[in-house]
């Protein structure tokens, strides 16, 4: 009787090479498409964006602007958020809410706006209005404070706070627990 001589199976040694395989082949799929900042419709077809897309998207951020953007009731405490000179007095009739006072208050200028990259991605204005039909997508402006970083606004009501988010800013997660959770340098293990 003859002995085969094989060598012992590492059925783990197997798996654990597969997954990293797997992750390592997930890393390389397309990053996810970046929404798209414009001082100006101008700005927007320079980058090859749809002339009438561009000018529909900045018409929409300026109504989100008048409806949602920061409004302060003295042009002191809005200077002093966005910087002299970055504010205008607007009539309380011109955003269909009523102010305290005058009848007026302030914003800030509309530096820019956002729009979503599955729109300034569209080849032509019929398609942007499809897209535009189905929901889900609009611009939204763009407002930047004294200290020169951009920023977005929710709806606020006068005398909030605006809850502001900055504008494209990339951001990695890294997580340590589960799988991988721990690093080490023994040698004999992995993980944890």
């Amino acid at each position: 009787m003859t002995r085969r001589f094989t060598a012992p199976r590492r059925p783990l040694l197997a798996l654990g090479t597969i997954a990293a395989g797997g992750l390592s082949l997930a890393a390389c799929g397309d990053a996810p498409a970046q929404d798209a900042a414009y001082s100006s419709p101008a700005q927007c077809i320079e980058a090859g964006v749809d002339a009438e897309t561009c000018d529909a998207e900045y018409q929409q951020a300026m109504q989100a602007h008048l409806k949602n953007a920061p409004k302060f009731d003295g042009q002191a405490a809005c200077e002093a958020e966005y910087g002299a000179g970055r504010c205008l007095e607007t009539p309380a009739a011109a955003t269909g809410t009523q102010g305290s006072g005058s009848g007026s208050f302030f914003m800030p200028f509309m530096t820019g706006y956002l729009i979503s990259s599955a729109i300034s991605n569209l080849s032509n204005y019929g398609a942007y209005q499809r897209q535009r039909e189905s929901g889900g997508y609009s611009s939204v402006p763009i407002y930047t404070n004294r200290s020169g970083v951009s920023y977005r606004s929710d709806p606020v009501a006068i005398g909030q706070a605006p809850q502001q988010r900055p504008v494209n800013v990339n951001t990695r997660t890294v997580s340590r627990q589960g799988f991988g959770g721990m690093s080490s340098s023994r040698g004999s293990s992995f993980g944890g």
